[in-house]
């Protein structure tokens, strides 16, 4: 609603403003109250799940298309795995995600009920799995973290009948007596049913993670019936197909160095060395970045042996010095000599190449 040049009084502009936002309120009601924990989030599911179909039809018609445009079939395979993957990952995950919030609700409510403040209390200190960590959240974690709050909420329901009544009797006498045993056995009954509660809501939180892991593992796996050839150098020149090149320029792509062209790498087994036009990129066997430098700034590089070891360090000394004077030295470890030597060989190349450039 908008009003335009519109002239009034205070009480006329209160009276509109108030029936603006009335029946704003009244239209946002029901997305509030379906997006509500206690519920479950059924309006996060219903569009979860639509995400899903949505990605299972267009998916697959623009992998067609592509296919099409480029004449290569791998693309329309690409797109079928990508909205497969998709309607698996949101129905799933998304059905497995609304009943943790409906376990994981009737917990809490559960801990409220056992009367037991310090319980509950311990209880929100807990530290919970995060629904869309997939890093943490799988369904090991999930069942292991599960079992553990189970194991807890026995332990306690089973210590509080002994516990209860003798703290009681020491504050209050027998009447105190008499209040703690029946908070003992209330909480003999409630707890160990919150912690059957929680081992299901970690199962379920778990279960989301591993579907979403499992549907992009599926993703990159097949995005490809093999990669695109890689193209190498500003020049963006053509060389026979390397398998190894072209799923290393993939990698890149996705990566912080995704806008620049394709040069080399090398595989280290434990890590790999990406190397674009303009800089290099380490990353560790899973993914994780452990160094990122500019071919500019790099002054020299050298193969050194570690000591009391076989393995092998790549010295990359860089061009501005400490504060004190010493030289700045990034290393980079190879588990041999020939790793080593290759990966000093490919950035001297590099080094040279950009100077060359500039």
């Amino acid at each position: 609603m908008a009003l335009l040049n519109h002239t009034s009084n205070s009480p006329q502009l209160l009276t509109y403003l108030g029936a603006h936002y009335l029946a704003s309120l009244i239209a946002n009601v029901p997305s509030l109250i379906g997006s509500l924990a206690a519920l479950g989030n059924p309006v996060g599911l219903v569009k979860n799940l639509g995400d899903g179909v949505s990605d299972f039809i267009n998916e697959p018609v623009q992998g067609f298309k592509r296919s099409l445009e480029e004449m290569n079939p791998s693309f329309a395979l690409d797109g079928v795995a990508r909205g497969t993957g998709s309607l698996a990952r949101h129905t799933v995950g998304g059905f497995a995600d609304s009943a943790a919030m409906l376990t994981s609700t009737a917990a809490k409510n559960m801990a409220v009920l056992t009367l037991d403040r310090k319980y509950a209390q311990r209880r929100d200190k807990v530290i919970k799995l995060k629904a869309h960590d997939t890093k943490s959240a799988n369904l090991l974690n999930g069942l292991q973290s599960g079992f553990s709050k189970l194991v807890s909420g026995i332990l306690e329901g089973v210590t509080g009948v002994v516990s209860k009544p003798i703290k009681g009797a020491e504050r209050s006498g027998i009447e105190g007596f008499a209040k703690g045993v029946g908070k003992g056995l209330l909480g003999l009954i409630v707890k160990p049913g919150i912690g059957v509660t929680d081992l299901i809501t970690d199962t379920l939180i778990g279960v989301k993670g591993s579907v979403e892991g499992t549907a992009s593992n599926m993703l990159i796996s097949y995005s490809q019936v093999r990669p695109r050839r890689a193209l190498y150098g500003d020049d963006r020149l053509v060389k026979p197909y390397r398998i190894d090149d072209a799923t290393a320029a993939v990698i890149q792509s996705k990566l912080c160095l995704g806008g620049e062209n394709y040069l080399d790498h090398v595989d280290m087994i434990s890590s790999v060395a990406l190397m674009s036009v303009r800089r290099l990129q380490i990353l560790s066997s899973d993914g994780e970045e452990k160094l990122l430098l500019p071919f500019n700034e790099i002054s020299k590089v050298e193969v050194q042996p570690k000591e009391d070891t076989e393995a092998f360090s790549v010295k990359i000394y860089l061009n501005k010095p400490n504060k004190d004077g010493s030289e700045v030295v990034e290393k980079v470890d190879c588990d041999d000599e020939t790793m080593a030597n290759l990966l000093c060989e490919k950035l001297t190349e590099a080094i040279q190449k950009q100077r060359f450039n500039l």
